[in-house]
C-alpha cells in the first residue's frame, strides 16, 4: 500500500509540467499579493506596517499605549490646525475659525510650529494616509489594551440575564436561544484572562490567513492533480489495466485518496507559507508565540491559544475541507465521460457557496447555511478568530462543533463516492468528442511578418496576454487618484491665472500676493517684539498672531510663484502649472515603478517562447531551408516583436497622462520646456510637447532593450520556462525588492533608464 501511495504522488509530483503550474500559480499568487496591496488613495503601503512595527519591536505594552496615543494626540492637533486653515480661507471662514479655537483653546497654538515643520509625517508619504494609518493601529492598540474590561462585560451579560424574568419559564430555566446563548458565552470565556496578552499590529498575520486569491489558486493547483490522478488516466484508458491486477481496484482507490490528501496538505502548507514570507518581509516578523487575542481583529475568539497554533490549525483545517471538497469532485471525474463537467459542477458549487455567505445576514433563521457552505468553512479566521454559535432548535451550537461535524459528513461522502464509483467500474475512459475551433482561422500565406505575428499573437496567446496586462497597467492609473493638499490648491488656482505671457495683470497679481505676505511677516515681527519687550505675555502674543499664521501658511507655495515670476522678467518665457508635468516626467515619482513592472512581466511572458518554440519543435530544420532561411524569419521576429513593444509600452504613459490630468491641468504644451523651474537649466530647448515625445521614445527604447535581452533568453535556453525564469530573475525581482524597501536594488535593473528624468 505505502508503495502504491508513493507511485500515485511520485507519478503527478514529478512531472515537469506540474511543478511547473505550482511554480506559476506561486508567482502568480505572490503577483496579486502585491498588485492588491498596491499603495494608493485608499490604500496604506505595507512599508509603514514594518517601519511602524520596528518602532514599538522592543516597547512594554505601557510604553506602547503612551507612543501611540501621543501620535494619535499630534495627528489630531495637526488636523485641527489644518482645518481652521481651511476655514479661514472661505467666506466667513474668520468668525467659524473663532469659534472653533475657543472651543478648543490653545490647540491652534500648541500644533502649529508642528504643521508648519512637516514632522508629523513619520510612516506614510501624505497627511491623510498618516491620519488613516494612526487611527488604524490606535483603535487597534484600544481594543486589546481593553481586553479585561471586554471579558468583563460578557461577565455582565450573564448576571444582568438572572435578573430580568421574561428570559425564564416557570420552573426558572432560560427558554430561548439568547439567554441559552448568554450563558454559553460566559462558560466559554471563562478560563480566559488578559495574562499573555501583547499588542502587535494585525496587518501581517490577517493578510496572510484572510487572501481569498491564495484559496482560489490552491483550489485551482487542486483541481489539476484530479485531473492528473483520474482523468488523464481514463483518457489513457489505464484503468483497464490497473483494474485487472491483484489488488487492482480497492487498493488503488485508496492510495489515490492518501495521495490526495497529502497533496492538498502540502498545497496548503506551501502557499500560506509563501504569504507568510511575503507579508513577514513587507511588513516585518511578528511574535507568533503570544496569544491570539493579541490581534485586533481575533479578540473575539474564545481559544486559549498562540498565534502559531492558529495558523497550524487553520492549514490543517483548509487542508481537510480541500480534501473533502476534491473528493467529491474525484468521484464526478470517476463516474464522469467528459473531461470538463466535473470541474464545472466544482466551479458551480462554489460560486453558490460565496452567494449565499454573502447575501445571508448574520442574524438569520438560515445563518446556519451561511457558515457551513464551502466558502463559508475555508474561512478559518473566522471560524477560530471569532465567537459565534448558530441556532440549534433553540440550542446555542458552537460554529467550530458544527463546522467540523460539515467537515466531516463532506470528506465520507466524497471518500464513499469515490470508492462506490470506482468499484462499479462504468465510464472508465472519456468520449472522444472533435471539438470546433472558434476564432480566428490561420490562413496559408507568403507574408512573413504576417505569419510571424500570428504566432505570436494567436499561437502563443500573446493577444491574451497583452490585453491582460494592458488592463491592469489602465486600471492602475485610470483609477488612481491624486488628492492636492490646501497649499497645491493655493497654487494651482494663482497659477492657472498666470499661465502665458507676462502682462501688466499677472505683475499687479503677483505683487498683491507678495505684500499680503510682507504685511504677514511684518505683524508677526512686531507681536514677538511686544512678547520681548514685556508689554504682552506669550500666551497673548500667540493668539494674536493666530490670524497671520493662516496666511504665511501658505508661503512655501507663493515661493514657487516666485520663483517663475524672477524667471519670466529676467529670461523672457511663459508662466507653466507645472505640477501635472513633475509627476508625468516621474519627478514627483508615484507608482511609475509599478507601471514598468508590469511592463516588464508583459513583455517576458509574450517574448519568452519568441525563439524557444522553433527549438522545441525543431522546425529551424524546415525554415533554413526556406526562400529567406533562417536569417529572414529572424528579421521578421525582432520587427514583429519591435512593433508590438512599441503599441504596448505607450500604453502607460497615455494612462498616466489622462489620470494626472484630471487633477493637475497640462496647459501650455507648444511652450519651450525650459519654462518649467526644473528644467530651467536644461541644455536644449524643445517646447513640451516634443518633450513629451522624448520621454515616450526613451521609456520605448528600454522596453525595446528588456524585449532583446527576453529573446536572447528565450534563444539561448531554447526553452520559454528557462525564459520565463530568468527574465523574472533578472529583471523582475530587482524591481520588486525595490518596491519592498530595498532602494538599491533600482540600479540592477533598467528602472533607473525608464524613469530617468532628465534634470
Amino acid at each position: 500500500m505505502f508503495r502504491l501511495i508513493y507511485f500515485e504522488l511520485k507519478k503527478i509530483w514529478c512531472k515537469r509540467s506540474f511543478i511547473f503550474s505550482i511554480c506559476l500559480l506561486l508567482m502568480i499568487n505572490i503577483f496579486f499579493l502585491w498588485y492588491t496591496n498596491i499603495e494608493n488613495e485608499d490604500r496604506i503601503a505595507l512599508s509603514s506596517y514594518k517601519k511602524f512595527g520596528e518602532e514599538i519591536a522592543n516597547m512594554d505594552e505601557s510604553q506602547k499605549g503612551e507612543y501611540i496615543e501621543n501620535l494619535k494626540r499630534d495627528i489630531d492637533g495637526v488636523s485641527f490646525v489644518m482645518n481652521i486653515i481651511s476655514i479661514q480661507n472661505t467666506e466667513m471662514g474668520a468668525e467659524f475659525a473663532k469659534q472653533e479655537m475657543q472651543e478648543q483653546p490653545k490647540l491652534f497654538e500648541t500644533y502649529y510650529d508642528l504643521y508648519k515643520s512637516g514632522n508629523y509625517i513619520h510612516f506614510t508619504n501624505s497627511f491623510e494616509k498618516e491620519q488613516k494609518f494612526i487611527n488604524e493601529v490606535y483603535d487597534e492598540y484600544t481594543k486589546v489594551s481593553n481586553y479585561d474590561l471586554y471579558l468583563k462585560e460578557i461577565r455582565e451579560k450573564e448576571n444582568a440575564l438572572d435578573g430580568i424574568s421574561v428570559f425564564k419559564n416557570q420552573n426558572g430555566n432560560e427558554n430561548d436561544f439568547s439567554s441559552r446563548n448568554i450563558k454559553k458565552s460566559t462558560s466559554d470565556y471563562e478560563k480566559l484572562d488578559n495574562n499573555g496578552i501583547c499588542y502587535i499590529p494585525s496587518k501581517m498575520i490577517t493578510s496572510t490567513m484572510e487572501n481569498i486569491w491564495t484559496d482560489i489558486f490552491v483550489i485551482l493547483l487542486a483541481f489539476l492533480f484530479i485531473g492528473s490522478l483520474i482523468t488523464e488516466e481514463k483518457e489513457k484508458g489505464l484503468f483497464y489495466i490497473t483494474r485487472s491486477t491483484k489488488y487492482g481496484i480497492s487498493h488503488s482507490i485508496i492510495a489515490k485518496m492518501i495521495a490526495l490528501f497529502i497533496s492538498c496538505s502540502l498545497f496548503e502548507v506551501i502557499f500560506l507559507l509563501s504569504n507568510y514570507m511575503f507579508f513577514g518581509i513587507s511588513t516585518g516578523f511578528s511574535d507568533i508565540s503570544i496569544k491570539l487575542q493579541s490581534i485586533s481583529p481575533y479578540i473575539g475568539s474564545n481559544l486559549s491559544i498562540s498565534i502559531l497554533e492558529y495558523i497550524l490549525i487553520s492549514i490543517i483545517t483548509k487542508s481537510f475541507i480541500l480534501f473533502g471538497f476534491c473528493a467529491v469532485i474525484t468521484a464526478f471525474c470517476i463516474l464522469s465521460d467528459s473531461m470538463l463537467l466535473p470541474y464545472l459542477y466544482g466551479i458551480i458549487s462554489l460560486v453558490v457557496s460565496w452567494i449565499l455567505y454573502t447575501i445571508i445576514p448574520n442574524v438569520s433563521k438560515f445563518e446556519i447555511l451561511k457558515h457551513l457552505n464551502l466558502f463559508g468553512l475555508f474561512r478559518t479566521e473566522s471560524m477560530y478568530g471569532t465567537y459565534l454559535n448558530l441556532n440549534f432548535f433553540g440550542y446555542p451550537i458552537s460554529r467550530i462543533i458544527l463546522s467540523w461535524l460539515m467537515i466531516a459528513i463532506l470528506m465520507l461522502v466524497g471518500i464513499v463516492l469515490c470508492y462506490r464509483f470506482f468499484l462499479k467500474g462504468k465510464n472508465l475512459q472519456l468520449k472522444q468528442k472533435k471539438s470546433r475551433m472558434i476564432g480566428l482561422k490561420f490562413k496559408p500565406h507568403s507574408n512573413l511578418l504576417r505569419h510571424e505575428m500570428y504566432k505570436t499573437l494567436i499561437t502563443n496567446h500573446g493577444l491574451i496576454i497583452i490585453l491582460l496586462f494592458s488592463i491592469l497597467i489602465g486600471f492602475n492609473e485610470l483609477n488612481h487618484s491624486y488628492h492636492p493638499s490646501v497649499q497645491e490648491q493655493y497654487y494651482q488656482n494663482i497659477m492657472l491665472k498666470l499661465e502665458g505671457e507676462q502682462t501688466d495683470e499677472k505683475i499687479e497679481i503677483i505683487e498683491k500676493e507678495k505684500a499680503r505676505y510682507e504685511e504677514a511677516f511684518g505683524e508677526i515681527e512686531k507681536i514677538d517684539e511686544l512678547v520681548s519687550k514685556g508689554e504682552i505675555n506669550s500666551e497673548t502674543g500667540e493668539k494674536m498672531k493666530v490670524k497671520w499664521y493662516s496666511v504665511t501658511s501658505f508661503y512655501p507655495a507663493f515661493q514657487k510663484v516666485e520663483k517663475q515670476y524672477k524667471y519670466v522678467c529676467e529670461n523672457g518665457g511663459k508662466y507653466i502649472y507645472d505640477t501635472g508635468y513633475l509627476y508625468l516626467f516621474g519627478i514627483m515619482e508615484d507608482g511609475i515603478i509599478n507601471d514598468f513592472l508590469l511592463l516588464t512581466l508583459g513583455i517576458i511572458l509574450v517574448f519568452s517562447n519568441f525563439f524557444s518554440m522553433e527549438y522545441q519543435n525543431e522546425t529551424w530544420k524546415l525554415l533554413k531551408a526556406t526562400k529567406k532561411g533562417k536569417r529572414g524569419v529572424l528579421k521578421s521576429k525582432i520587427v514583429v516583436c519591435i512593433v508590438l513593444v512599441i503599441l504596448f509600452s505607450i500604453l502607460p504613459f497615455i494612462c498616466r497622462g489622462v489620470s494626472i490630468s484630471k487633477v493637475f491641468p497640462l496647459h501650455c504644451l507648444s511652450s519651450s520646456v525650459q519654462n518649467i523651474p526644473v528644467y530651467q537649466n536644461l541644455p536644449f530647448n524643445l517646447n513640451i510637447l516634443l518633450f513629451i515625445l522624448l520621454k515616450i521614445l526613451l521609456q520605448i527604447l528600454i522596453s525595446v532593450i528588456m524585449a532583446m535581452v527576453v529573446l536572447v533568453f528565450s534563444g539561448w535556453r531554447k526553452n520559454n520556462i528557462q525564459a520565463i525564469f530568468l527574465g523574472i530573475l533578472i529583471l523582475c525581482v530587482p524591481l520588486v525588492l525595490t518596491i519592498l524597501g530595498f532602494d538599491f536594488m533600482k540600479y540592477f535593473s533598467l528602472y533607473p533608464l525608464f524613469s530617468y528624468t532628465f534634470t
